[in-house]
């Protein structure tokens, strides 16, 4: 019985040493693995599997801003920004004369985060920080520029931009666990060869959805979520009222996407 009691408790401690072991091998691998980090593309610094959330503005450039607009919509898009999680990439679009099926991302990265926390054997923070001042802010803020511009575009198709966007900016297949968000800063007036608001009474946009123009603009927005910022327009209050803005809702909500705010600008 004692021969038999030391070897029983000589097993148990074996078993325990390598389950020991084990833990500790595992616990190095996971310290290597984050703070070595995955491969990231060096232009956009975003992760070359594209595992990371997306935020994108779609931002209308096809009417003037007046001062207080320009100001607000800087503000917006500077939330946006300042609220970014670690890895997650943003992209910005313009909603202007270039053809939505010849549209690109104006501004396309992801926020690589400062490096706080991990190794500095892996990380850089002060390299970290150069990087996103010199390939975001300082575009960004040369974007925000051009809001100030004079601008004369005869259409503004945003039905057919979301379409664009949705099949450049999103993945065909959504990733579980992952977030999509499409902020649109915009007057919301329709105007394009699909549909016009100039031609068509708030009451006959609810026909739009059975037509053969619906179909063709038509895109799965299923999983992304749509906040809506009205840019008010002085000559233009008839279709921006309340039966307009719902058909976007409806719209949106036909094309399987969940619109989580409607705001209107100041000015």
């Amino acid at each position: 019985m004692g021969r038999r009691s030391k070897k029983e408790k000589s097993d148990k401690l074996g078993y325990v040493l390598i389950t020991i072991v084990v833990l500790i091998l595992g616990a190095i691998g996971v310290f290597i693995a984050m703070n070595r980090g995955v491969e990231v593309d060096k232009t956009t610094m975003c992760r070359l599997d594209g595992d990371f959330d997306r935020q994108i503005i779609v931002l209308d450039m096809t009417d003037n801003y007046n001062a207080i607009q320009v100001q607000q919509i800087k503000h917006i898009i500077e939330n946006i920004v300042d609220h970014l999680a670690v890895r997650e990439q943003l992209q910005l679009f313009f909603i202007d004369s270039t053809m939505p099926s010849e549209m690109k991302p104006e501004l396309l990265l992801c926020n690589p985060g400062d490096g706080a926390g991990k190794s500095e054997i892996y990380s850089n923070p002060k390299l970290f920080k150069k990087r996103w001042e010199k390939r975001f802010h300082a575009p960004l803020r040369a974007k925000m520029k051009a809001l100030s511009g004079i601008y004369t575009n005869t259409t503004s198709p945003i039905i057919e931009t979301i379409q664009a966007v949705n099949n450049i900016a999103i993945p065909y297949v959504r990733e579980e666990g992952h977030r999509y968000k499409i902020t649109i800063i915009s007057d919301m007036i329709q105007n394009s060869e699909s549909l016009s608001f100039f031609k068509t009474r708030a009451s006959s946009l609810a026909h739009f959805v059975d037509s053969p123009d619906y179909v063709k603009t038509r895109t799965d927005l299923d999983g992304v979520d749509i906040d809506i910022v009205v840019v008010r327009r002085d000559k233009y209050e008839a279709l921006q009222s309340r039966d307009y803005i719902d058909f976007w809702v409806e719209l949106f909500s036909s094309m399987n996407a969940n619109v989580e705010n409607i705001k209107v600008t100041d000015g």
